[in-house]
This record gives C-alpha cells, structure tokens and sequence, in this order.
C-alpha cells in the first residue's frame, strides 16, 4: 500500500471514529486545541498590556511548556495504540474548537486574557468527554493523562479567574448551554 493509501485510509477511519466518539478521536480534538491554543497565549503575550502583561510575563511561558508536553504526551498515547493523531494544519482547523481571531490582539489585556480562560474551559468539555469514554475503552494511561491535564487547566481557570476578578465560571459554559456541536 503507498503512503497516499495508507493515508487515506487513516481520514477514513478518522472520520468514522469521530462520528462514534471514541477516546482516541475525542483526544484528537485535545490535542489540536492544545497546538491552537498554544498560539493564542504566544498572541496574548506579545500583544496584552497592563496587568494582563504582567500575569502572562509570569504565567505564559509556563502553559506553553505545560501544553506543548501534553500536547506531545497525548499524540504518543494515541501513536502508541494505533490512533491516528492530527499532523496537518487542515486537520488542525478542522478538529479543533478554539475560535481564532487575529483582531483578539488589538482588544484590552484583560480581555485577551479571559479569551484564554474561555479556551481553557472549551477544552474541559472534550477532557470530561473523553475521560469516561478512555475508562470505557479499558485505556487506563490515557485515562489517568487526561485527569492530570484536567486538573491542571482547572488550577489555571481558577488562577486567572481570581486575578480579573471573576467568579470562578463568570462568564464560561454552563450545562443548560447548547452543547449539540460535540
């Protein structure tokens, strides 16, 4: 089989799998939010002025490095059990649910910074749906992967919640919300 079939082959079975969920599909969603939401922080970092400079000179670097190790630690779960992971900017843009906008660097520090809460918590909603799915699979090391980064992007939610001055879910997803897109 040439390169071309086998990777046809992949987008076939990609696209049945997210269709299903499975635990490997709904970690590809994660790991392209992880890659688009890496981009945002470098964004918001050069971009965001006052308060928010001076959290994200503190916090930016480190959620980069934090993201980017997950990032590489959930594609080499998937690759070791013969997942097919994102490798491809289209595929990317296609499984990630992040919104973009390069406008978003022009808007104040702080709200450039909540934008980055709102995206720590759109990935809440596909780590809470491939959790039980990954315990459901009997696939106990993407399982426990996945509880940690959760815990992880909570702490930050909570963070940087508490430095604008919010509530702790002010102004993110709740239940009674529409979720038919997943």
């Amino acid at each position: 089989m040439t390169s071309e079939e086998r990777y046809q082959q992949e987008l076939k079975q990609s696209e049945i799998d997210h269709h299903t969920p499975t635990a490997g599909a709904m970690t590809g969603h994660i790991i392209a939010n992880l890659l688009i939401h890496s981009l945002k922080i470098s964004q918001a970092k050069f971009f965001a002025h006052g308060i928010a400079a001076i959290f994200l000179a503190s916090y930016a670097d480190n959620w980069l490095k934090h993201e980017q190790t997950e990032f590489n630690r959930l594609n080499q779960l998937l690759v070791n059990n013969g997942e097919a992971i994102p490798t491809t900017t289209d595929q990317f843009k296609e499984f990630s649910m992040l919104e973009e906008n390069g406008a978003d660097k022009y808007l104040t520090g702080n709200e450039q910074l909540f934008r980055l809460v709102q995206d720590f918590d759109t990935q809440l909603l596909f780590i809470n749906k491939a959790i039980p799915l990954a315990d459901k699979e009997q696939w106990p090391e993407l399982k426990s992967e996945l509880i940690k980064l959760l815990t992880w992007i909570k702490s930050q939610i909570a963070l940087t919640q508490n430095v604008l001055d919010h509530e702790i879910r002010e102004g993110l997803y709740t239940e009674d919300e529409d979720d038919d897109d997943f």
